[in-house]
């Protein structure tokens, strides 16, 4: 099927490697060349869960980013050429923890990213009293994005 294999002496990041056929008849090829990738991708960033919307990241572009889900099933996309990666929510609980990894083409697996899933609306915002010039100010939950609607 010309498939070939010859072992790795230990190769090091950024090595170049080459190859070279020769047929029965002694005719040899151009070589081909491949530079070696011994560093595994960077951890995958996880944005934000909740437990009905796609799930989405970034990690190194071209990598296989495989995300394990807390009942231990996968599923796996390629990062596109921005790095950005989308999988379906299984439909997560609240507190879940979710995991993923890259695998660069060269077969490098990052460490793995956690994150947790958030099910839980935030409590209702406070308004302070409002009168006709000043600022409008209230308190809410802490890193939520508070969205103000006017007459």
């Amino acid at each position: 099927d010309g498939s070939w294999t010859v072992p790795n002496p230990g190769l090091e990041d950024g090595d170049e490697v080459k190859a070279t056929a020769t047929d029965p008849a002694g005719n040899t090829s151009p070589p081909a060349t491949e530079i070696v990738d011994a560093i595994a991708p960077a951890v995958p960033e996880i944005d934000p869960i909740n437990g009905t919307d796609p799930i989405t990241g970034t990690a190194e572009p071209g990598s296989t980013v495989t995300v394990t889900f807390p009942d231990g099933t996968t599923a796996t996309v390629v990062a596109g050429t921005d790095g950005s990666w989308t999988v379906p929510n299984p439909g997560l609980k609240d507190g879940d923890e979710v995991k993923a990894t890259a695998t660069d083409p060269a077969g490098n697996t990052s460490p793995p990213a956690t994150e947790i899933v958030d099910a839980i609306a935030p409590a209702v915002p406070e308004i302070d009293p409002i009168n006709g010039t000043d600022p409008i100010t209230g308190t809410a939950e802490p890193g939520s994005t508070v969205t103000v609607t006017f007459p």
